[in-house]
């Protein structure tokens, strides 16, 4: 309820919005030629929330769940030369972390 309104949308914009735009930029010719390798960069905050981090791990799950989802689509229409993985690393020490704790 602290974050600006800015930083939200900044935040889901980034985390979630750029795998649209990348998956459109660069999935019609993966589907025509039935090959290559999609991978997607989230985190492990998109597979559970986070104390202080609702407007971060929201924007993870969206992206999980969109790259879960055209995953699935790919599969459905027999584009199985197009394979994906989704990579969630834990937090890093940059210090946009700093006070948020994970057992």
């Amino acid at each position: 309820m602290d974050a600006p309104d800015s930083l939200i949308e900044k935040t889901i914009e980034v985390n979630t919005m750029t795998h649209f735009w990348t998956y459109k930029a660069f999935l019609p010719a993966m589907t025509v030629n039935n090959h290559d390798h999609l991978v997607s960069v989230a985190s492990t905050a998109g597979l559970i929330g986070v104390n202080g981090l609702a407007d971060y791990c929201a924007s993870k799950f969206a992206a999980i769940g969109f790259a879960e989802s055209v995953a699935l689509e790919l599969l459905a229409t027999g584009k199985d030369g197009v394979k994906t993985t989704i990579v969630c690393p834990h937090f890093m020490n940059t210090g946009m972390f700093d006070g948020c704790n994970s057992k």
